[in-house]
């Protein structure tokens, strides 16, 4: 089913999210991949973006024009970062703050623990799931940018 993503300064936006019940990932997978691929230019969706505050979120770059590499579609559940490599500064946009898009340092690669499974991301796609595990943890790209001048807005 589609939802509603919901916009900044929604609070459930800005709250760490805990770990999804057993019972509640199927449905809400299929929500968010409904929803993500409804989106124009969406390579990314997090649980608390549709109002679930729960540590689940999709990342899927495969289309994306600058995907050198990618795992297809990902499935975050519970993740976590254990190594980072290289940074950079790319453009970001994000579905909860339309209009806006900021100037983002991240990792250029990094190594990620989903469960008993790992998984390597590198270039745009461990941009995408920064991103994503950034909004499990309340966390939004105005809380990344350097400066006012890292905002920009889309017309």
């Amino acid at each position: 089913m589609i939802r509603q993503v919901l916009t900044y300064p929604h609070p459930i936006l800005l709250e760490e999210c805990a770990a999804p019940a057993a019972d509640q990932v199927a449905g809400l997978v299929v929500d968010l991949l409904d929803t993500m691929r409804s989106l124009p230019h969406c390579w990314g969706l997090a649980a608390p973006q549709i109002g679930e505050p729960v540590r689940v979120a999709l990342v899927d770059v495969s289309r994306h024009p600058a995907a050198e590499a990618h795992n297809s579609l990902l499935l975050l559940i519970n993740p976590m970062i254990v190594d980072r490599a290289g940074k950079e500064v790319g453009r970001e946009g994000c579905q909860s703050l339309p209009g806006v898009l900021a100037d983002v340092r991240r990792a250029r690669r990094i190594h990620l623990r989903l469960g008993a499974e790992e998984k390597w991301c590198s270039g745009i796609e461990a941009r995408a799931v920064q991103h994503e595990l950034d909004h499990l943890d309340g966390i939004l790209i105005l809380d990344r940018i350097a400066s006012a001048h890292a905002l920009h807005f889309r017309s």
